[in-house]
Formats: structure tokens, sequence, C-alpha cells
């Protein structure tokens, strides 16, 4: 389903979602969405046979569907934004959906240049009593980024934000992390964000989802290394100020009568070193020892 005239295109990557597809193409309400968009559909190298079948069926529908081999959703979106018309991009895994206000929401705000990418709230639906895999969204804060992501993937952005980036990062060790990396090179490129504090996505939780690995602390560890020396100008730039306003925060905490008291308990052994309670934690990651 191509629009030549498309404003936003929205991309898909499906890997053996095809259960899941139909319920993401019925989100997409085209009569209740005010600008003109195009649907690409990239099979990443999907083996199920339903998957198949479905995608099959698409075809007759006029959808644009791409094949790959299974490169990750990295190397999928980047297949689909590539020959993507519009001028602003949405990504929307296969098992999610989206409310119609999305894009009706952010792309004035991006078509007035208060903006490069615009992102929500997720709905969780699904297995909602995983609270591990419950994200908290927030207002974009560039220190912030070299702690954790602060977005989803399923955003709205200028397809120049992806060109200047270099598309996403298909050689990262881990799936499911593309999207951080994404965020971060944007910051880096100057591209602002804008935060829409409402509901107007959904992500699913599925406990069967290829994600789901990556609840591994280790791996998550493994993935923040990664990041962190690929953009070692950007984290350490972000450590430095973070490190100072740390601490001119304890510098000003001094000034209150509590904190003699805190610290007397740390030297009493009452109250663990924060720091020494660090080291414990992650001193049996193999990734920290040797160093």
């Amino acid at each position: 389903m191509t629009h030549q005239q498309a404003i936003v295109s929205i991309v898909i990557p499906c890997y053996n979602h095809g259960e899941y597809l139909q319920e993401a193409l019925d989100s997409i309400n085209i009569d209740n969405i005010n600008y003109q968009i195009e649907i690409i559909i990239v099979d990443d190298g999907s083996s199920d046979h339903r998957t198949l079948e479905k995608l099959e069926s698409l075809k007759q529908l006029n959808y644009t569907i791409i094949h790959q081999e299974n490169g990750g959703p990295g190397k999928a979106r980047n297949t689909g934004i590539n020959i993507a018309v519009g001028k602003f991009i949405l990504p929307l895994d296969a098992d999610n959906k989206i409310k119609p206000d999305y894009i009706n929401k952010a792309v004035p705000i991006l078509e007035r240049n208060q903006a490069d990418i615009v992102y929500a709230v997720p709905e969780f639906f699904g297995d909602t009593s995983n609270k591990k895999r419950q994200f908290k969204v927030r207002p974009f804060d560039d220190l912030g980024l070299v702690t954790g992501n602060c977005a989803d993937a399923c955003a709205i952005f200028r397809k120049e934000v992806w060109i200047k980036n270099g598309g996403y990062d298909e050689a990262m060790p881990y799936f499911g992390f593309e999207d951080w990396e994404f965020w971060i090179n944007a910051s880096k490129n100057n591209f602002t964000f804008h935060f829409i504090k409402e509901k107007l996505f959904f992500y699913r939780i599925d406990n069967n989802s290829m994600i789901s690995q990556f609840n591994n602390a280790e791996r998550n560890v493994l993935m923040h290394r990664y990041l962190a020396k690929k953009h070692a100008d950007f984290f350490l730039e972000k450590l430095v100020k973070i490190t100072y306003i740390r601490e001119r925060y304890f510098y000003d905490l001094m000034r209150f009568p509590i904190t003699p008291i805190i610290y007397l308990l740390y030297w009493l052994g009452i109250l663990e070193n924060t720091t020494l309670r660090a080291k414990k934690k992650y001193a049996h990651y193999e990734v920290f020892k040797n160093e």
C-alpha cells in the first residue's frame, strides 16, 4: 500500500509475527489520520508458515512488502526507510499498535519545525503482569542518554535524521538496543526531541518475543559498554557534566544538618557506601574483571 505523495512512511519490520501483524495494520486507521501515509512491511527472514502466508495475502492487497535474510530490527528498518517516500518516518513493530492521534499530533510539531523527533508514552498490553518489561519513557535529556534510553523506537522523525545518522546500527552485538543508539546519534547530530506526555501507541508484552531475552543484566552491561566505546566523546562529555552536577549537589547538600549524620552512619558502617554497593553489584560480571 504505497502513496507517492505520502507525508508519513510507516515501516513495519516483521519476524515471525504474522499472528499479530493484522492488528498492527488495523491500528493504522487511514480514515482517522489527517495525512497521506504509506505502509512498508519488511519481512526479516521469517520462517513461520503462518507469517509467510499472511505476508503473501497482503501482497494481494498491494501492500509494499520486502523480503530479506534475517538481520535484526535495525537492518529491517534501514531496508524499509531506504525506499520510503515520506519525509517523516514512523517505525512500528509488527506486534505493536498505534493510535491515529499519534500521527495527527506529531506531524504538526514536525511541520512547524518545533522538533525533529516526536515520541510519546506507550500503553502496555498483553502480559502486563510482567513488570520487568514495562519501561519508563521520559522527556529528552542528553545527559540521561548515557545512563539509559529515553524513548521507544515507535517515534515519528524526519527522514533526514535517519540519513544523517547513517541509519540504524546493524553491527550491534545484540538486537533490541538499536533505538537507544539511534537517539544517541541523533543527539550528537544536534537533532531536537519533543515528548508528548500521552499514551499514543500500544506496546505488546509477549514473554515469547525476541526482546524478552534482553532482561539479562550482564547483556545490558555489555551493550552499555559497546555504546560507550562507539560514542566515547559523547559519553565523556556528558559524564563530566553529570559528575560536576553531582559534586555541586553534594556540596549544596552539606549545608543541611542531615548530611553529617549520613556521613557518620557511613563511617560507623551502619550504612554501606553507595560506591561500594555498586562495585559489589557488578563484581561478578566477567566484563568488569581484569581491567
